[in-house]
């Protein structure tokens, strides 16, 4: 009965060693000569992730594999499922506690401010590892341009419901502050004025300047003339715009036309960021009517149409000796 104790006990000792220190236990760095990213599907049986990771020579055998798994299952940390990066210099232990942990790769999308909102569900459609379809856009304008992460398995949905969240936060934050002191009547006059910013400059310090011209010009009904929503017009948001404007853009009948309709257009035409939309709550006090590129990167803002002309023959002079020097 001893000898047989004796041996039992050996046994144990040479499969525990075997498990934590032979080729592809516990405790030894896994097979990976670069860092490699797996992916565990939801309801994957143990014995098929071994199978995986074994086909990817991540690990040499299953059985220290399974005994890790079991120990951290009988522990109430069982495997779960999603996107893992392995590294070479981490042993199978440590993988092992880093699937029950779930600390799965974490992926970022980043939406500049100025995309319309069918553009951003483009981007969104083109993530391969999100799973379902967008079923419906929400209006224009709604979507809040920042980094977003996500992860493998995420619905497209529900990541463009969560930058519809992101705007609604910004909308409980900084309309109920500004709105008794706001030209603007409601929240879609703000995101409207907000979105021509955004395709106005690129410019921080300019932000405030731009919507002082736009609200200097509703105050006195006169027409915006935003070439941003001629171009919204005639491309409905949903296609690239790189030709010059044409006369005949300017009279297309379209309640985005500004040329021709008075007042903003009649929704956003883009999504703006946190700072445009700021710039529309909290314009710059000026009595400016008229801005035009300076040439040098920015704009030129004036006053009266006599500067504001003088400033238009600048800029061309300007343009006019770059394509020279080309």
């Amino acid at each position: 009965m001893r000898r047989i104790f004796i041996f039992f006990i050996l046994f144990l000792t040479a499969v525990v060693g075997f498990i934590l220190y032979a080729p592809g236990g516990l405790l030894k760095p896994i097979n990976l000569p670069e860092k490699t990213t797996v992916v565990i599907e939801k309801g994957e049986s143990l014995s098929k992730i071994a199978t995986q990771l074994n086909e990817l020579k991540i690990i040499p055998h299953k059985v220290s594999f399974f005994g890790g798994a079991l120990f951290l299952k009988l522990q109430k940390k069982p495997l779960k499922h999603g996107e893992y990066l392995f590294e070479p210099s981490q042993t199978l232990w440590q993988i092992l506690q880093k699937i029950a942990k779930g600390e799965v790769v974490v992926h970022y999308i980043t939406i500049p401010e100025g995309l319309t909102v069918y553009e951003i569900s483009k981007k969104i459609n083109d993530i391969t590892i999100l799973t379902g379809v967008i079923e419906k856009l929400p209006p224009e304008g709604t979507l809040l341009p920042q980094t977003y992460d996500y992860y493998y398995g995420d619905s497209k949905q529900q990541l463009m419901h969560r930058m519809a969240k992101a705007m609604e936060k910004i909308k409980n934050l900084a309309w109920p502050q500004y709105k008794n002191s706001c030209y603007l009547k409601t929240w879609d006059e703000v995101l409207a004025l907000a979105s021509i910013i955004e395709k106005e400059t690129a410019i921080g310090s300019e932000r405030d300047l731009v919507a002082s011209v736009y609200l200097n010009r509703l105050k006195i009904n006169m027409h915006l003339q935003a070439d941003p929503t001629i171009i919204y017009a005639v491309t409905n948001g949903q296609t690239s715009f790189y030709r010059p404007i044409f006369k005949s853009d300017l009279a297309l009948e379209s309640p985005f036309n500004t040329y021709l309709q008075k007042g903003l257009p009649p929704t956003p035409i883009a999504c703006p960021g946190e700072a445009s939309i700021m710039a529309a709550l909290k314009p710059a006090s000026t009595s400016y009517l008229y801005f035009v590129a300076s040439g040098e990167g920015g704009h030129k803002f004036s006053s009266d149409l006599k500067t504001h002309n003088q400033y238009v023959r600048n800029w061309r002079l300007i343009e006019k000796q770059k394509k020279e020097n080309l």
